[in-house]
């Protein structure tokens, strides 16, 4: 395994259990502002979504810019 991979790699592991987090945290949040009536889980609520979905868009462009540099590499 190359070390672009390893990174890569890493960078998978991370965004995976960034997103276990949110997930969880976004559920419970959810289910305090509908069922227990706590406003300002709702907050919480979206937080959670966008730390979620930054992480994987983190990690997607880390991706492309790691087959940028494979490519350029290729051409040459």
């Amino acid at each position: 395994m190359n070390p672009a991979d390893a990174i890569q790699k890493k960078r998978l592991t991370t965004m995976f259990a960034i997103d276990v987090v949110c997930f969880v945290l976004a559920g419970a949040a959810v289910i305090g502002y509908v069922a227990a009536g706590i406003g300002w889980l709702a907050p919480v609520f979206i937080g959670a979504i966008a730390v979620g979905l930054g992480a994987q868009i983190w990690f997607i462009l880390g991706w492309m810019k790691a087959a940028k540099r494979d490519g350029e590499g290729k051409a040459s």
